[in-house]
């Protein structure tokens, strides 16, 4: 008896102590000073997109191509230079090859040089290529960013359940610890045998146990939480729970319009819609190299012996140069064969990619609904699983049978409540895949 007592004792103080936490168990581990951070699956939201070390690198890739499209297009506005020239010479032989002696003499020119691109196709199409390029980058960070929010709400919502279950846990051990002094009540008033009263000691040993993982699965997913948002990995975080407790049934797919206009708007579509335009214009360009080039140039001054001797004397020049290429050797055509083929596997790649969104498309919209159904036979679970209980509890309270009735009654009350837990989180999940489907993470908010 006096090793049951001393037993129980130790499971009230380690009870107690559980119970201590705060009931948002987010807070759990942190400094008694330290305020904690009220995080929103909204706000993470908005730190990923300023801060995230992936989409700031992501950024400056975009920035990177629209200055390269600022080069390319600079190459086809006039160009202006200016030059200045002092020399000082000496000539041997005449024009006729005579020999001749002759001072050394000074000679200064200053010039104004211009020129023009009047038509050059390649330096056309290396421009509309950067071009494309810049919005080919802004989609692909538009679609890392969507990657990077995909994990954040997997992550939070993984946070939230597991928050869930230390306090199902909890729960759970206090039912076993009311059952443990339930048996010895019984068992002292001749009500019950010694192995009711073990039954129930094994119970609450095991049910520790069980909290105690969730305590870890706590810790594991707030510190991936954490490290994705680049937050201090000691700061208290406080999560809002209203993302999850507050379930809207599944979005309809007539509130996005036609499935073929859905998949127009994901950022990886329309990426690879411009890598196909891209590569077209590429395969167009290769046939261009055959036509001729047009420039215009030209260049004023001054000549004079010296800079600023006041003998100085206009001089100016003016002109047109055209070029055609004749032969290369056969690289135009290698490469018009090879943007033919940057064409057609451009093609595949699109049809490939519209079929992966469309099949994820239908099966988030499949899966959404069997989850959310499966929320609602979840809570039945529950409801029945405590009128068991308490059933259980009144014929053992009775003495019409031992604990075990009671046990595995408890058993699956426990198992029920994990199940509304898992149920509820798989429709976050579903919910999450269906806003990733369409491309917009943020519509898992609504």
């Amino acid at each position: 008896m006096h090793r049951q007592l001393k037993t129980f004792a130790i499971i009230i103080a380690l009870c107690w102590g559980l119970f201590a936490l705060p009931a948002q168990a987010s807070e759990m581990y942190r400094s008694p000073d330290a305020a904690p951070l009220l995080l929103s699956l909204d706000d993470a939201m908005e730190r990923i997109k300023a801060q995230n070390l992936q989409v700031l690198i992501r950024q400056e890739s975009v920035r990177r191509a629209l200055e390269q499209s600022y080069q390319r297009r600079a190459a086809l506005l006039p160009q202006f230079s200016a030059r200045a020239e002092q020399t000082r010479q000496q000539l041997a032989r005449g024009f006729a090859a005579e020999d001749f002696d002759t001072p050394a003499f000074n000679s200064f020119g200053s010039r104004l040089d211009a020129s023009l691109s009047v038509f050059d196709t390649e330096r056309y199409a290396d421009y509309r290529l950067a071009k494309l390029n810049f919005a080919i980058e802004q989609l692909d960070l538009e679609a890392a960013t969507q990657d990077i929010l995909e994990q954040v709400v997997l992550l939070y919502f993984t946070q939230l359940r597991d928050l869930r279950s230390v306090e199902i846990a909890l729960g759970n051990l206090e039912r076993e610890r009311a059952l443990l002094e339930l048996a010895q009540q019984q068992f002292e008033a001749g009500a019950a045998i010694k192995i009711d009263v073990t039954r129930a000691d094994v119970r609450v040993a095991a049910q520790r146990r069980e909290v105690m993982e969730a305590e870890i699965a706590v810790q594991s997913s707030l510190l991936e939480l954490k490290a994705l948002l680049d937050l201090d990995l000691d700061q208290a975080v406080q999560l809002d729970r209203s993302i999850i407790e507050g379930l809207n049934a599944p979005p309809s797919i007539l509130h996005y319009g036609s499935l073929e206009v859905l998949t127009e708007i994901r950022p990886e579509l329309l990426s690879q819609q411009k890598t196909l335009q891209q590569a077209e214009l590429a395969r167009r360009a290769a046939g261009w190299q055959r036509l001729p080039t047009v420039e215009l140039f030209a260049n004023w001054g001054y000549d004079s012996s010296r800079a600023f001797d006041g003998n100085e004397g206009e001089a100016w020049l003016f002109g047109l140069r055209a070029s055609i290429p004749i032969w290369e050797g056969g690289r135009i055509a290698a490469e018009r064969r090879e943007a033919a083929a940057a064409v057609r596997q451009n093609e595949y790649a699109m049809r490939d990619l519209r079929r992966q969104t469309e099949r994820q498309f239908k099966f988030a919209i499949v899966e959404m609904e069997s989850r959310y159904a499966q929320i609602e036979i979840a809570k039945d679970e529950v409801r029945l699983g405590g009128d068991e209980v308490e059933q259980a509890l009144e014929r053992y309270r009775e003495g019409l049978g031992d604990n075990r009735e009671l046990i595995d009654a408890q058993k699956r009350l426990a198992d029920a409540e994990r199940s509304q837990l898992r149920a509820i989180y798989l429709y976050g999940l579903s919910r999450l895949g269906f806003a990733r489907s369409i491309g917009s993470v943020e519509a898992v908010l609504k």
